[in-house]
């Protein structure tokens, strides 16, 4: 029965391949958006990391609002082995280096790691030994491992790799492993070096570990709390036990925004999906209404009602496998352009990326079954109910009321989540034009500077004050290079990249309920305004005076000088740095600057700092400074002139990330461009959907009622009487539809505002062109059908009856 139902049903859609193919492009492209998201959740949520035992890795650190943060090095060694919720724990560390294999040196992405991390992720090397215990200790013997790739493209795949001596950033090892291509952990590493820490170094280190057998994840965070009075009274006097978290490692690397902005466009791809299940629903409606004759002759010769809501369910199944091809693609076609958007500017996410895999085409499988039973439903369940006696009386040409109920029904429903899509859409692209139109952090323009981060060799920079002089050294070879306007090292790139968020806080103020006000730190040298073309509003810059051993100093913008000292002058005011910790640090204040963005461009603005890089010893975002310079001359040529300045100091040093300030800019507004793109092309098929539902329910209202306008037009009727009838129907559907699609809009909008993304809820400027949009669309989808209506001969309609 099943298989000559499906044959039928075949044969009446290949007599109708417009109905088909039309069914199957909605069906399937709301079937794709979804699947689409769904394999982004599944990738970031659903999935474990690619490690084994992934549920039980965890990621301990400082708390973060938006993903665990780091830790310092000395309470990762006073921690190690002390725990007993957890049988593993390793740090790791992310450098860049300049690798030697004796055909030339080039910078790689590389990881200092612990031992026991590598044997904690369970990574097996292709070639030799991972990192071993003994490679940890300060005087073990140089090694390096290093990825397949590497190892392919540098080292021509030679079998007789281990064992071979390179020179990484001025300093022999030798080659003890290659590990697969698939691991690269983490940020698309080549490159692992062992990390040796001594007590007192204060590094800031990602520190991961594995739950013990049997240990649930509130057990370890209870011990952990426990930990935290003995850690801080374990540590010398001078240094603070911050706060630490444990959480799943996932938290570590994915951020939570992600997370939960993902979770959201999937909502707004099933809101599409829904779209186009009514619209096929409608679509199948007008079919079975044209059908009604043959399923009331079919009912009278003893077809029962499962086996005629069977029939109509055979085209919806094939309908249904024709949209589910159709996803596949352009799921596929999805990914690409996020792996090109996205994980090019963030490799770290590369690990997250499964693609199109079982999981996903099985729930793809699944929800084409489900939409295939929803878009047909309805159709089935009337076409079963068709009335016998009064179909078989009027010869099949009844009005066929009950079915343009639900029709229009269903269409007040599209009406009214496509206002709620397009009230999402807006608010990104609204986010996102505010966002490009404010002006860049000073006056020189961002595409003028090229910014780059340094690594030194550990040789010879074992004191701070080392890498203060070199980075005084590159800045003065760089500022008396040719089109150079100005250069600078400094610990941020603003608008592009933070150096730190730190607390802040009065002299003498006690803690707030909320804690201490945070602001955003850089460290910069006397050069840092020229170089970015920011504003001095009062007092002076750094200068020759702002040494080591000086009174501590710091420069501040507009945005602090208000929040604290409203209405008077800052200049010679003391703030404190670091309060309510041991190691608190009083600063004058000499100057202050513009309002600055020192963050990127979606960190929710703050109070910004500078501190003088000469006065930054011992502070640990010394070692995120990086070089920015300004320049009159090619961008993309001037790079190798940079890394020759940063070579003639020291040969060793390897510069890496490369990048214009404003391409740091664009990274940095990625995310909400991404969500915009998303959000726009959600809602733009749902705008299509809805007035293709508007145009399909119109049209089938005008072809019912032929007869009805032609005697009306026999009998005197004018044009405008006509026009009139039919924007009846359009106006009481696309009012209420659009009544239900601000009520649902409201909360929609609420949901989706974010300061930190600029959208805002109830957001007039995007609430009043949604409206207009549908209203214009609808209009537009009404034209045909009244022309329709206009164009109906009296003579031809009567004669039709």
């Amino acid at each position: 029965m099943l298989l000559r139902e499906l044959g039928q049903a075949w044969r009446r859609l290949s007599r109708r391949p417009g109905y088909a193919l039309l069914s199957i492009a909605v069906l399937g492209t709301g079937l794709g958006l979804t699947m689409f998201l769904f394999a982004s959740i599944n990738s970031l949520v659903l999935q474990p990391l690619p490690f084994p035992d992934a549920g039980r890795l965890v990621v301990l650190g400082e708390p973060g609002s938006n993903v665990v943060g780091d830790m310092d090095s000395d309470q990762y060694l006073r921690l190690d082995g002390k725990l007993r919720g957890l049988d593993a724990l390793g740090a790791l560390t992310t450098v860049g280096v300049n690798l030697d294999a004796g055909n030339g040196a080039a910078f790689q992405n590389a990881s200092q790691m612990t031992a026991s991390m590598m044997q904690l992720l369970g990574v097996k090397p292709i070639l030799g030994r991972g990192l071993q215990p003994s490679d940890d200790d300060a005087g073990a013997p140089p090694v390096v491992l290093i990825g397949e790739s590497l190892w392919r493209h540098r080292f021509g795949a030679d079998p007789h790799v281990l064992g071979r001596r390179v020179e990484v950033s001025g300093r022999w090892a030798a080659v003890v492993g290659v590990l697969p291509a698939a691991f690269g952990f983490p940020n698309a590493t080549e490159v692992w070096l062992p990390l040796h820490l001594q007590p007192g170094q204060h590094h800031d280190i990602g520190v991961f570990g594995r739950l013990a057998p049997g240990v649930q994840l509130p057990q370890a965070r209870s011990e952990l709390d426990a930990w935290a009075d003995r850690l801080q009274q374990a540590l010398p006097a001078g240094q603070r036990a911050q706060a630490l978290v444990i959480e799943p490692m996932a938290a570590g690397l994915v951020p939570r925004d992600l997370v939960r902005w993902v979770w959201l466009m999937f909502a707004a791809a099933v809101m599409v999906l829904g779209l186009a299940c009514v619209n096929v629903a409608n679509l199948q409606l007008v079919q079975t209404l044209q059908r009604r004759h043959e399923l009331a002759l079919r009912s009278a010769l003893g077809s029962s009602r499962a086996r005629l809501m069977l029939g109509a369910l055979a085209e919806s199944l094939w309908l249904g496998a024709g949209a589910l091809a159709l996803a596949f693609p352009i799921t596929w076609g999805a990914g690409e352009w996020l792996h090109v958007t996205w994980v090019s500017a963030h490799p770290e996410q590369r690990l997250f990326l499964h693609g199109i895999d079982a999981w996903v085409i099985a729930f793809g499988i699944v929800l084409a079954l489900a939409t295939t039973l929803l878009a047909g439903g309805i159709p089935a369940w009337r076409a079963a109910r068709s009335d016998l006696a009064n179909t078989l009386r009027d010869g099949g040409k009844g009005s066929g009321r009950g079915f343009a109920r639900v029709a229009k029904a269903m269409t007040v429903f599209e009406v009214a989540l496509t206002v709620v899509l397009l009230v999402g859409a807006g608010m990104f692209v609204r986010a996102v034009n505010q966002l490009l139109a404010q002006p860049t952090v000073g006056s020189a323009h961002a595409a003028h500077i090229v910014t780059t981060r340094v690594s030194l060799p550990p040789a010879g920079y074992h004191a701070d004050a080392d890498r203060i002089r070199f980075f005084d050294a590159v800045v003065a070879q760089l500022r008396q290079q040719s089109g150079v306007v100005d250069a600078s090292a400094a610990g941020s790139v603003p608008g592009g990249q933070l150096g730190s968020h730190e607390n802040v806080s009065l002299p003498g103020q006690p803690q707030p309920a909320t804690g201490w006000p945070r602001a955003q730190m850089a460290i910069a040298d006397p050069h840092f305004l020229a170089t970015y073309g920011v504003e001095l509003v009062q007092g002076r810059y750094f200068d020759a005076r702002d040494v080591d051993g000086s009174q501590p100093v710091a420069v501040i913008d507009a945005r602090m000088a208000q929040q604290f000292w409203p209405q008077q002058d800052p200049l010679n005011r003391t703030l404190v740095l670091y309060p309510g910790t041991p190691y608190a640090q009083t600063l004058t204040v000499i100057g202050v600057v513009q309002t600055l963005q020192l963050a990127d461009a979606l960190e929710r603005p703050r109070p910004s700092l500078l501190i003088p890089l000469a006065q930054s010893a011992g502070a640990s975002p010394l070692h995120g400074v990086g070089l920015a310079v300004r320049v009159r001359v090619d961008t993309g040529a001037f790079q190798q002139r940079l890394a020759d300045a940063v070579h003639a100091v020291d040969p060793q040093a390897a510069i890496y990330d490369v990048a214009t300030q404003a391409r740091r800019m664009q990274v940095s507004r990625l995310g909400l461009t991404v969500l915009a793109d998303v959000f726009a092309a959600v809602g733009l098929v749902a705008l299509l959907l809805a007035a293709a539902g508007l145009y399909g329910v119109l049209a089938f209202a005008v072809a019912q009622r032929t007869r009805e306008f032609g005697i009306r037009r026999a009998i005197g009727a004018d044009s405008g009487s006509i026009v009139r009838t039919v924007s009846r129907q359009l106006a009481w559907q696309l009012g209420l539809g659009l009544l239900i699609g601000v009520a649902l809009a409201v909360p929609w909008s609420s949901l989706l505002a974010d300061p930190g993304l600029h959208t805002r809820a109830h957001d007039p400027l995007v609430f009043v062109p949604a409206l207009l949009v549908v209203i214009g669309a609808s209009l537009i989808a009404a034209l045909v059908p009244t022309v329709r209506a206009l164009r109906v001969d009296p003579a031809l309609a009567l004669r039709h009856e």
